[in-house]
């Protein structure tokens, strides 16, 4: 039997919900999208510390986002001076103290890392190129006394107090810590998964597509990003370029981050993996591209992420416009599926209680609802015309009756949802259907390595192979290379 649209998760019952919604351990911050951009080339400690200062600004982004101010993210009392000052728990970074000597190294190359914006000064109406240092001053402070006041003695005879105090300039953190172009939700502890510094940079920078699904990033600017790219000081001429070749770009810096991604991906422990592709202008395809353009792929923490907001926000419209009790959501909420399209349902719902007013009406909407749910769980069978095998004894490429055709192409689509964007493309898309011969439905393959991807998947998608084609079709594989015949 055919299962019903949409994704493998649909239910509150599903493992990899349950996992999501259970884990308190997985921790989310919220992060400025000017922050994420900030170019460099940054150690895996150094965005660690960087996702720290933004972590410690969580209550106040939380506070403007709720009053839909977006501003800066703090108040003249914040400074000291024309300072703003952090100070970040050594135990918030997850460093042992035998690496503390790392983290100083790499406080100190923090020091260096500038940004550069433009500044409109009103009194002579014009703009300046303004290149400054993000951070001031950085500070790890040691004291020489322990709680009791004693003097003790430790490697230097200074003991550190715990904590690294972090100065940025005043005019530096309006440009970077606001929310005037948004923000993007990711993983805190993204640094502790990755090994690859340049993953959870642009982890945290594609979060902010993955509702759009995909991105074009401009090649120069991407290079800046990951700090493999140097500017002269006026921003007008590149001084040091590390890949003047794309070949060793995408080899050195994409390909390793997206085979680290699709582990983790795959693993439950992101939210989504990527492809990419380069953009060249029309008529060109070699050299280097134009842009980049990322396509989010969403995994199965991605998916029961999604899943979960959903039902959050299922439920909240139900409460607020029919004030479902907890029960009755309980009694609906097993069969509602990302993606489940409720509009119309709803839209008739509304109709029916202006017309019989009843005197219980969440009772009332929570029992239409509900029988409606239960009838969307029934398999939706294709409707197909009769069809009956056409032989072609030429050696060309036998003819296939459209109806099989339709077939086919219907039983690619479900597979394509099943089995995802990538296997699908990968994987299926070379392939074809080859003819239909009694009872066998031949599927042309290009190799062996194909052929044995399809083998060990099609128990998933076998279901809608015979409600497609029928209970007694068996699939047979044939090596054919199909591009002679373009």
């Amino acid at each position: 039997m055919a299962k019903k649209k949409g994704p493998a998760i649909v239910s509150k019952t599903n493992e990899l919900v349950q996992s999501f919604s259970q884990n308190n351990d997985i921790d989310f911050i919220m992060n400025p999208i000017t922050y994420t951009q900030i170019r460099g080339n940054f150690s895996l400690v150094q965005t660690n510390l960087m996702i720290a200062i933004i972590g410690q600004l969580q209550e106040r982004i939380k506070e403007q986002i709720s009053i839909d101010n977006m501003s800066t993210l703090f108040k003249p009392e914040d400074l000291s001076g024309n300072l703003l000052n952090f100070e970040i728990p050594l135990k918030e970074l997850g460093i042992s103290p035998k690496k503390y000597g790392e983290l100083e190294s790499a406080c100190e190359a923090l020091l260096h890392v500038d940004m550069s914006y433009k500044r409109f000064v009103e009194e002579e109406n014009r703009w300046y190129d303004v290149k400054q240092n993000v951070f001031h001053k950085i500070e790890f402070p040691t004291a020489d006394l322990n709680a009791e006041g004693e003097k003790m003695g430790y490697k230097s005879g200074f003991r550190r107090k715990g904590y690294i105090r972090i100065q940025m300039v005043d005019e530096s953190a309006r440009e970077i810590l606001n929310l005037r172009k948004g923000y993007t939700r990711h993983l805190k502890g993204i640094t502790q998964l990755c090994r690859s510094p340049r993953t959870p940079r642009l982890y945290i920078y594609l979060s902010a597509w993955r509702k759009k699904g995909s991105c074009d990033v401009n090649y120069i600017d991407l290079k800046e990003f990951f700090g493999v790219l140097t500017y002269s000081k006026d921003h007008k001429k590149i001084i040091d370029d590390h890949y003047l070749k794309y070949g060793a770009f995408h080899r050195d810096v994409l390909d390793p981050v997206q085979r680290e991604m699709k582990k983790l991906s795959d693993e439950g422990k992101v939210e989504f993996c990527f492809e990419y592709e380069p953009v060249y202008p029309r008529g060109v395809t070699r050299g280097n591209p134009n842009s980049i353009r990322f396509t989010i792929i969403e995994g199965k923490m991605g998916q029961a992420q999604n899943y979960e907001n959903y039902l959050g926000k299922v439920h909240s419209d139900l409460i607020t416009k029919y004030n479902l009790q907890p029960m009755e959501w309980a009694r609906l909420q097993e069969y509602i599926y990302d993606g489940l399209d409720l509009k119309d349902e709803l839209a008739y719902i509304d109709k029916m209680v202006e017309e019989h007013q009843p005197d219980n009406v969440h009772a009332y909407v929570t029992e239409i609802l509900y029988n409606w749910l239960k009838e969307q769980q029934k398999p939706k069978e294709p409707q197909f015309d009769a069809a009956e095998e056409i032989y072609d004894d030429t050696p060309e490429r036998p003819d296939v009756q459209p109806i099989f055709r339709e077939k086919y192409e219907w039983w690619m689509e479900r597979a394509k949802e099943r089995l995802g964007d990538v296997f699908y493309n990968t994987y299926m898309k070379c392939c074809d259907l080859w003819a239909v011969r009694d009872k066998n439905i031949l599927i042309a393959v290009p190799n062996d390595f194909v052929r044995d991807q399809w083998e060990e998947h099609i128990g998933e998608i076998s279901s809608y192979f015979y409600t497609a084609f029928g209970p007694d079709r068996v699939v047979v594989y044939i090596k054919q290379d199909l591009s002679v015949f373009k």
